[in-house]
């Protein structure tokens, strides 16, 4: 593979293990490396290395054996590059750190072999946007023993379980990162942007490396489109199960077996017009790649209950699985139960199926499995054709749309797009969350509600702010100073639900 511009040339040392060759893949796989060599470790030596190689950065595998006595030349090149080079160890690469550097490589206290583990991580270096509580695999015996780390080590991430196990090392000066698990295997949750995040460092020590500012808008706009190449991934092996293909949903919808639908805008005029409180989309999910983890242990049926009890106009579930932690099973529960309510005065509300929607597959499919509506963000959707066809689509199976913009230039794609000559309501989400830098800017709802409000459009345009509110006081400031319609309320709900505190707060929020 041959690299571009600033891409690294990485050299891999292989400590005689398989899963060399599932790194490899990841490096080559990645943006930012232009070239792998990889040499077993007793078939290169220091001078090759440095003269002939003059690799950019430095991997050092997984292995079997103990990093003292089978690891070859490896911690030779860690003790000769250090300072010189960024170096980075897998499993006996971390193990290998840890004995250069005078700390013990023990018995973990376990054999594991393929299992998943969740780590809590310094969200620093490696760990630059990747969420907490991610799922890592081990195939390991030993690790680096608390009682003998290094001064010039800190630890970076360790299991959530216990007894805790080091997972992740990283010297306090020189450039040198380390993992006892596998960022490469296809089972580790963010394998991908630890790699992209250690290849972008340059420099032998932490105060020379440099993450230049294109790389770092790289990464964060990664987020983004990593989480919608993932999605695309793995709707192609979806799609390609028994009875699980576009046309087996299609036969499905035409037997009736979709649930009765909620109007999204008949609903929340409702809420603005005959009872006259505040419209209140509230979100469960579990995850972001913001904030890491917010609630993961909250049960979405019983979290949205009180949602739909409290009065909110809406429920919006993340059913993304890697990085929000949520799923279609969370969405056809939460729809389950919040039909179960028979109260004379209890208005159900509508569902959103909150998704990195692209396909006119996923509308279907979240018709049949509860929602009343779905998410379609235009900067993600950046083809305008694409944007309109799955707008209609969604309106052909009754589904009104939120549309989610950031800025003006998708305030103007959202505007045009028509299912009835633009006779049709139009749902704008204005998000005040940039999904390229994920900075909150919450005048940016502000800036484009009056643009929203007075467009050519004949239908009526309702506008929801979306993220970023946190209290009533920004509500208030939104709805009566501005003339924001409604408001999705995300984190802030969650964690009050993890304090008991969720049905007081929706009340608040829908009664100011």
């Amino acid at each position: 593979m041959t690299g571009k511009g600033t891409s690294k040339h990485v050299l891999m040392i292989d400590n005689y293990d398989s899963f060399t060759w599932n790194l490899y893949q990841y490096l080559c796989q990645s943006p930012l490396c232009g070239k792998v060599d990889v040499f077993r470790n007793d078939k290169i030596d220091i001078s090759t290395i440095e003269n002939e190689i003059k690799p950019d950065i430095i991997f050092i595998s997984p292995g079997p054996g103990h990093p003292h006595t089978d690891s070859g030349i490896s911690r030779a090149v860690i003790d000769y590059f250090k300072g010189k080079l960024p170096i980075f160890g897998v499993c006996m690469g971390l193990q290998c750190i840890f004995d250069v550097f005078g700390g013990d490589v023990k018995y973990a206290g376990e054999i594991v072999h393929g299992k998943t583990t969740t780590i809590k991580h310094d969200s620093k270096g490696m760990f630059t946007n990747v969420p907490q509580s991610i799922a890592v695999t081990r195939y390991h015996s030993l690790a680096g023993s608390y009682k003998t780390l290094p001064d010039s080590l800190e630890i970076t991430a360790t299991t959530e379980s216990s007894p805790t196990v080091i997972m992740g090392i990283r010297h306090r000066k020189y450039a040198i990162e380390g993992v006892q698990f596998h960022p490469e295997s296809i089972l580790t949750e963010s394998g991908r942007i630890m790699i992209d995040n250690l290849l972008s460092v340059s420099g032998g020590t932490w105060d020379e490396a440099k993450v230049t500012p294109s790389t770092i808008d790289a990464k964060k706009e990664n987020i983004l489109t990593k989480i919608y190449k993932d999605r695309q991934e793995k709707y192609r092996e979806i799609e390609k199960l028994p009875g699980k293909s576009f046309e087996q949903l299609e036969i499905s919808y035409s037997l009736g077996v979709a649930p009765p639908l909620v109007n999204f805008y008949d609903r929340l005029v409702y809420t603005k017009q005959t009872t006259g409180k505040t419209i209140i989309l509230s979100e469960f999910k579990r995850a972001s790649p913001s904030k890491g983890n917010i609630n993961v242990n909250a049960h979405p049926g019983k979290q949205c209950l009180t949602y739909a009890l409290g009065g909110c106009s809406a429920v919006s579930v993340l059913t993304e699985p890697e990085w929000f932690k949520g799923s279609l099973d969370d969405m056809r529960l939460i729809r389950a139960v919040v039909d179960k309510p028979t109260a004379t005065d209890y208005k159900r509300p509508a569902i959103l199926r909150k998704e990195f929607i692209y396909s006119k597959y996923q509308i279907l499919e979240s018709r049949l499995a509860g929602a009343d509506t779905v998410l379609l963000i235009v900067k993600m959707l950046n083809d305008k054709a694409l944007l309109e066809e799955l707008y209609k689509y969604s309106w052909s199976l009754g589904m009104v749309p939120l549309v989610e913009v950031n800025d003006e230039t998708e305030l103007q794609d959202a505007l045009a797009l028509s299912y009835n000559e633009q006779q049709e309501p139009l749902i704008l989400g204005i998000n005040n969350r940039n999904l390229t830098t994920f900075d909150v800017d919450l005048n940016t709802t502000s800036s484009l509600v009056s643009k929203s409000k007075n467009s050519h459009r004949k239908g009526d345009v309702l506008v929801l702010a979306l993220s970023g509110i946190t209290s009533v006081d920004d509500v208030k400031k939104y709805k009566y100073e501005d003339n924001v319609d409604g408001f999705l309320i995300g984190e802030s709900l969650m964690r009050a639900e993890e304090n008991g505190k969720a049905d007081q707060f929706l009340n608040d929020l829908i009664s100011c």
